[in-house]
């Protein structure tokens, strides 16, 4: 289904939808790459969170890189209120790391297809909340926790698997801090992607700031250049500088 630039996902970060024509292209795969500590799970969430709240979307973050009780108390010191109805019926938390345990216990995770176990999570929630947005939260942290000998070709699959259920969404991918050549782990997740989101941390003595860049935005008008960029405590979204 080709992208109707006219429907767009707002990032809900104030002052950015304005220079993205009103946000992200519906159905559109994107990369949101940075360093650890980038805020990169704090951005992706907050984006899911205000789309649920103030677009009545529906969505699903799939959480490797901590448990579901850990990311929630994050969010919640963040200033989000995740136990809103309007919020808690219309996102879905899966935790694979621990599906990946249950697993274990039963002998079973060697020998399972995890990207098609992982599709069939996706497609069951999509069937049962037809959600539109999915953050996958991450890719490094799913190849890590899955032992696949072939990531690369995995990412083609899952990237293909998540287009064909016309889905927005957001693959967050770890980059080490002196890495600019490349925005994923395995060369090839800004290739295939639609859009790439780039983080990246500066420190000034005692203090660390952070800078955000839309580098690649199909079907979209849109500046190269980094902005600084921080949360919002009153208003619970990041700010754009």
């Amino acid at each position: 289904m080709p992208v109707n630039p006219d429907n767009r996902i707002r990032t809900f970060i104030l002052g950015l939808d304005e220079r993205l024509q009103g946000g992200v292209p519906e159905d559109h795969l994107v990369l949101l790459s940075g360093a650890s500590g980038s805020m990169k799970s704090t951005m992706a969430f907050s984006l899911l969170y205000n789309n649920v709240l103030h677009q009545g979307h529906a969505g699903v973050y799939l959480t490797l890189e901590q448990s579901k009780d850990s990311l929630m108390s994050h969010m919640r010191l963040m200033g989000m209120d995740v136990e809103d109805p309007r919020v808690r019926n219309r996102i879905a938390v899966i935790d694979l790391a621990d599906l990946r345990v249950q697993l274990d216990k039963q002998g079973m995770s060697d020998k399972i297809d995890w990207t098609g176990q992982l599709m069939r999570q996706i497609q069951k929630y999509r069937d049962s909340i037809g959600f539109e947005i999915l953050v996958f939260d991450s890719l490094g942290a799913f190849f890590t926790l899955t032992k696949m000998e072939n990531p690369r070709d995995e990412i083609f699959r899952i990237f293909e698997d998540v287009r064909r259920m016309e889905l927005t969404s957001f693959f967050i991918c770890e980059m080490l801090a002196n890495q600019s050549q490349q925005f994923g782990e395995y060369g090839v997740e800004d290739f295939l992607s639609d859009s790439v989101m780039h983080i990246v941390m500066e420190r000034v003595n005692d203090e660390i700031s952070r800078k955000l860049a839309v580098v690649k935005m199909r079907h979209t008008s849109h500046d190269l250049g980094y902005k600084p960029i921080a949360w919002d405590n009153a208003e619970k979204r990041f700010r754009l500088g």
